[in-house]
């Protein structure tokens, strides 16, 4: 079944609570989740040749020498199609299915007014309610016999 779709926003409380991937999380969890997540894929591609390596200090390294400045940006996101999710909202009597799409990203930028580090992580969270997603009906054996 092929379905077209609105993916909107998705703006919760800390405090309201997502079912996904079988696992009950406050939405300050899931925010958690997918940031330690992020960091596990950075801290792989950057030690996957050295074992000794530290991430972090590896890549404030390759963003501040001498030479010049160099900004870094890794990018973790959901399938387009986004996943199961349900959400229990601080209040509501129900909870409200649907799917969600995760971007999670983080930006390494050097501060060029000093030596100091800067990783930026930001959130790009979209929700898709099960009553807003419009499936377009499958065809009968029927139907395609009468449509040729």
């Amino acid at each position: 079944m092929y379905m077209e779709s609105k993916f909107k926003p998705l703006r919760c409380n800390d405090d309201d609570v997502l079912s996904y991937k079988g696992r009950l999380l406050k939405f300050s969890q899931f925010k958690e989740q997918l940031e330690n997540e992020l960091w596990q894929k950075v801290t792989y591609l950057l030690t996957k040749e050295n074992e000794a390596c530290n991430s972090k200090e590896s890549i404030y390294e390759l963003i501040n020498n001498s030479f010049s400045y160099c900004n870094i940006s890794v990018t973790l996101s959901s399938p387009e199609e986004g996943n199961d999710c349900e959400i229990l909202r601080l209040g509501a009597i129900s909870w409200q299915k649907g799917k969600i799409r995760t971007t999670t990203s983080i930006d390494f930028l050097p501060n060029q007014k000093d030596s100091t580090r800067v990783a930026q992580i930001q959130f790009n969270l979209e929700f898709l309610s099960e009553e807003h997603q419009v499936q377009k009906p499958k065809l009968s054996l029927d139907d395609m016999m009468y449509a040729a």
